[in-house]
């Protein structure tokens, strides 16, 4: 069993305990390929995430000079040799925390719509019934914060 049943497990085992929040945690992204994952960094409203593998690409010496210190949108803007770089880099980190934990299904989160501090305190208890480890985000349409406060946070990003 993976990271996505035991998030799942414990839902269901909090929404038991608190009907009236049945529904008000989602479990959203979990399992990805590289490429979504990729369009992910691609994203230009996700602008300030994922600086570190963004630059390693942007200084390539292939292909610093025709892309100037831009970042492609999509990844039909890639040339196959880009494609190849991001699938390479990607699969080196995909499973690891840091890294891209979501590739390969060992991450999961848990989207926390309306909840309040006790709320969280009540589920991430759940979840760590399941053994999982649980990072604390704070997630908008544009950028996602790490490390916050549990209640600041209104994603638990679920890993093991």
């Amino acid at each position: 069993m993976g990271v996505a049943d035991d998030a799942k497990r414990a839902v269901e085992a909090f929404e038991k305990e608190n009907p009236k929040l049945k529904g008000k945690a989602r479990l959203t992204s979990g399992s990805r390929t590289w490429k979504e994952q990729l369009e992910i960094i691609l994203d230009p409203k996700r602008k300030n995430n994922y600086q570190n593998i963004k630059k390693r690409f942007l200084e390539d010496p292939k292909w610093k000079d025709s892309l100037k210190g831009k970042l492609p949108q999509r990844l039909k803007d890639l040339t196959p040799d880009q494609l190849d770089w991001w699938e390479r880099e990607i699969m080196k980190q995909a499973g690891k925390s840091p890294g891209f934990p979501h590739v390969g299904g060992k991450a999961q989160d848990v989207a926390l719509n309306g909840f309040k501090l006790d709320d969280k305190k009540a589920l991430e208890k759940k979840l760590q019934e399941q053994k999982v480890k649980i990072l604390y985000e704070y997630v908008t349409n544009t950028a996602s914060e790490y490390n916050v406060s549990i209640s600041k946070a209104n994603v638990f990003h679920v890993y093991k």
